[in-house]
């Protein structure tokens, strides 16, 4: 069980949204970071060609599915978990 009480509804559920999320866009935030400050450091452009950081969000293409996949595990168990605390 991932929530046993009212009180882990209101802390754990939007707080395992939000890490699904991040899971799922990590590489586009990890890599317009890295890009940015190699652009900053450099002062050239970094993009796909020239930058591995430019290549990086590329990866999105399997985090996306895997944390949609995810999201729709984590709303099963909560719809159960939810519906076993409404029992009680």
């Amino acid at each position: 069980m991932i929530i046993r009480s009212k009180k882990d509804y209101f802390i754990r559920f939007p707080l395992g949204l939000l890490l699904i999320f991040i899971i799922g866009i990590s590489p586009f935030l990890i890599g317009m970071i890295g890009a940015s400050i190699v652009e900053y450091t450099s002062g050239e452009p970094c993009h796909e060609g020239n930058c591995y950081w430019g290549a990086l969000p590329w990866l999105s293409f399997f985090t996306m599915p895997v944390a949609s996949l995810l999201f729709i595990i984590y709303l099963i168990i909560v719809a159960i978990d939810t519906a076993k605390i409404l029992k009680r």
